[in-house]
């Protein structure tokens, strides 16, 4: 009997492989596979499970590599997977398997790098993972379906809510659409209910020029399957309105559009806005080329990317491209500020807010100043994109106001050394400022007296006075001037106050200043004055009144006396020239010729008494006119007199009809004399409680400025018109004859009274 030789480790591993082999080749789930990427990949060792995945037998499937069943795995894919598995040994993925029948499998792949006595295998395996994705695809199905009921339960939400107009349009098999749902605001625009307008087709909604149009930019999402955006004007109601309209197709499960939603928003007034905006940037650039200022903009790094015309002369260099992407310290004329205007741009960049800056430089002898604002300007983002700067030229203002301070301080030495009070007031009447003169004379009342206003110090009437001028002077603009009585230190003072309006440089009233000159003393001599005045007019009229008083005696003596000595002395003769009538005539001859003496000398007393009295007086004062004018024409025949009465008659007392008789007889006086007129008009007009005497003359006239001081008559004319309390007017000019006008009150009693002041 020969034993057996124990198995050796070839034999042990043979065995092992050919269990290990039958194993794989008689596994029925899952697929395994070896392949050689030595043979192009070809499989060289597949499982039962594999060749009925494929349907095909073992051999067949050993003819096979991975790229006749999978396209994917076509090209260099394999060797890249090589690779792969070397660096990482595993990789699991899912791919497609085409079967021989036609159908389409997918699978889970799983392979493996495999070392076998030093050969590089690739074994894996692969699962038939269709219920898998069945199950995975129900789910999904089950997911979007709840996700489009949530989404539909949204959605008409947001439908029955949206400010915008919002549609869904069903689309046909003709291709034209179909309201399906509208919402509240979309009807409205068009005038109908929802109910009316689901079911319509959009075309007959719109205007008929307006249909394809429509039609075409809104079928565009149908070609793109993508939401598509634009603007479209429509007239809906015969109103023109512009929408911003979104449509975005609505895919059913069969891949298909077949609905569209759309989302109009009303930008009507926005687009006028934007409209406006740009015609405003328009006019802002336009504004910017032809302004005075300087307008540079500057980007974050400082360097310049816009100069107007204004920085081009100022700079004054040839070219633009001198400045342009060059910043302050690279390029400038304004000398040692450039490094600050640097600093003030990034200063800006980094704050984001606004700065400003004056920037003053010689050149040529010639200073400038410059006040310049920088302004960040934003990006869409919210981020400064870039910097402008705007520089106003106020060299001459800046002169200006170093002559005005110059004028100030030479101001302020004239009124600190003024010999008048001035003060300087808010638009409130508010004191701020009172100078030394002031204060002296307040003495201890200055410190009441600053701050205070009006109606504070001096208070009262005058203090409300005070007040209403300084109103006055800032509602109208203009000089005030008055009187103000107030206590000084002294006592009482009168002084004239002169209201001065202060303007801002652009014209506005800022304060009001008040020049105050003492006329304490003046106000003390003027009244002394017009006491002496009053006295003398009362002396002149108490004078006229004894004189009227003398010659109304005079004219009645005469009259009394003398006329009645001379009427006998009249009958004597007269008596006596009866008795001798035959008598010798020598006798007669002289009794004639005393009676023509006396006559005449009866005569001149009569005349006496008419110059003394005139007896029309005692027949009313119109009668008296009327005597005088008869009078005036006996003695000038050559002299036209015309006497006008526009009133019936004029009660006035016997003084007052005296001094008004006075001034025509001498008016009259003055013609004869002086005038050498051919034409007088007195005219007497009764005015209601006043009366109006004109006396006119077509002579030679006279210069009254140049009244000389001799001309009594006109002196003694005025003083009567003073003593019945008129107002006499003298018009006249050489060779345009002379116009005499009173005005007097018709008073109850008619006396004269003497005119105060």
């Amino acid at each position: 009997m020969t034993l057996s030789q124990p198995p050796s480790e070839v034999d042990i591993l043979r065995h092992e492989n050919s269990l290990l082999r039958t194993l794989i080749e008689s596994t029925r789930e899952p697929a395994i596979f070896v392949t050689d990427p030595d043979q192009d990949f070809r499989f060289v060792l597949v499982n039962e499970a594999v060749c009925r995945h494929f349907g095909v037998p073992r051999e067949q499937v050993l003819q096979w590599s991975p790229a006749d069943i999978d396209p994917t795995a076509r090209g260099g894919y394999l060797h890249e997977l090589q690779a792969y598995l070397e660096r990482h040994t595993t990789k699991t993925f899912e791919s497609e398997h085409h079967l021989p029948d036609g159908r389409r499998v997918p699978v889970e792949v799983i392979v493996n790098h495999f070392d076998y006595n030093g050969k590089n295998l690739v074994v894996g395996y692969f699962r038939d993972i269709s219920e898998r994705k069945l199950e995975e695809q129900h789910r999904r199905d089950l997911q979007a379906k709840q996700q489009r009921i949530e989404i539909e339960q949204q959605y008409t939400e947001v439908f029955n809510s949206l400010i915008d107009d919002f549609y869904l349009l069903d689309i046909t098999s003709d291709r034209r659409l179909r309201f399906a749902d509208i919402n509240r605001v979309a009807a409205q625009r068009f005038g109908l209910p929802a109910e009316q307008i689901v079911g319509r087709f959009l075309d007959t909604m719109i205007p008929a020029d307006k249909v394809q149009s429509c039609h075409e930019q809104k079928l565009k999402c149908v070609m793109t399957r993508r939401p598509y955006h634009y603007e479209e004007h429509i007239v809906i109601n015969g109103v023109a309105i512009v929408f911003d309209t979104t449509i975005v197709p609505i895919i059913n499960d069969k891949g298909e559009v077949y609905r569209i939603a759309g989302l109009s928003r009303d930008i009507t007034d926005r687009k006028r806005q934007e409209e406006e905006k740009l015609l405003r940037e328009q006019e802002f650039r336009a504004l910017v080329e032809h302004s005075r200022d300087v307008v540079i903009r500057y980007d974050t790094k400082g360097r310049r990317t816009y100069v107007n015309s204004a920085f081009l002369k100022a700079s004054r260099v040839a070219s633009i491209d001198e400045v342009l992407n060059k910043t302050p310290l690279e390029w400038s004329i304004i000398k040692h500020n450039n490094v600050n205007l640097y600093n003030k741009i990034q200063e800006v960049v980094k704050t984001r807010q606004s700065n400003e800056l004056d920037l003053i430089w010689s050149d040529e002898g010639i200073e400038y100043c410059y006040e310049c604002h920088l302004i960040p300007e934003f990006n869409p983002h919210d981020q400064v994109a870039s910097v402008l700067c705007i520089g106003r030229d106020y060299s001459r203002r800046w002169h200006a106001e170093l002559a005005l301070q110059k004028r100030e301080e030479e101001f302020r030495t004239l009124v600190e050394n003024s010999p008048d009070i001035i003060c300087r007031h808010e638009l409130d009447g508010r004191r701020i400022y009172i100078n030394p003169k002031a204060i002296k004379m307040s003495g201890d009342l200055a410190k009441v007296i600053m701050n205070s206003s009006p109606l504070e110090y001096p208070g009262g009437e005058e203090g409300q006075i005070y007040q209403s001028k300084i109103q006055e002077v800032i509602n109208s603009g203009t000089n005030v001037e008055f009187e103000l009585n107030w206590n000084s230190c002294k006592g009482s003072c009168c002084s004239l106050i002169n209201l001065v309006p202060e303007r801002s440089n652009d014209g506005r009233i800022i304060s009001v200043l008040a020049i105050g000159r003492d006329i304490t003393l003046l106000k003390r001599f003027r009244q002394d004055l017009e006491e002496s005045r009053t006295q003398l007019r009362e002396l002149v009229a108490h004078r006229e009144r004894t004189r009227e008083a003398e010659r109304k005696h005079i004219a009645r003596e005469v009259h009394d006396e003398l006329g009645q000595q001379l009427t006998a002395l009249n009958m004597e003769i007269q008596s006596m020239r009866v008795r001798y009538d035959k008598c010798s005539p020598p006798l007669q001859t002289q009794l004639n010729r005393i009676h023509a003496q006396l006559h005449h000398t009866i005569s001149y007393a009569r005349n006496l008494v008419s110059r003394l009295r005139p007896s029309a007086l005692d027949m009313g004062f119109i009668a008296a006119l009327e005597w005088l004018v008869d009078d005036f024409r006996q003695r000038n025949p050559k002299c036209e007199c015309r006497l006008t009465l526009n009133c019936a008659d004029v009660c006035l007392s016997e003084d007052a009809a005296t001094a008004v008789f006075r001034i025509v007889q001498e008016s009259l006086t003055n013609i004869i004399k002086h005038a050498h007129a051919t034409q007088v008009h007195i005219l007497l007009h009764e005015l209601g409680t006043h009366l109006l005497l004109g006396i006119r003359d077509n002579g030679r006239g006279f210069d009254t400025k140049r009244q000389g001081k001799e001309s009594f008559g006109l002196v003694g004319i005025k003083e009567r018109a003073i003593m019945l309390g008129g107002e006499l007017t003298l018009f006249s000019a050489p060779g345009k004859g002379t116009y005499i006008e009173l005005h007097m009150p018709i008073s109850a009693h008619n006396m004269p009274v003497i005119a105060q002041g």
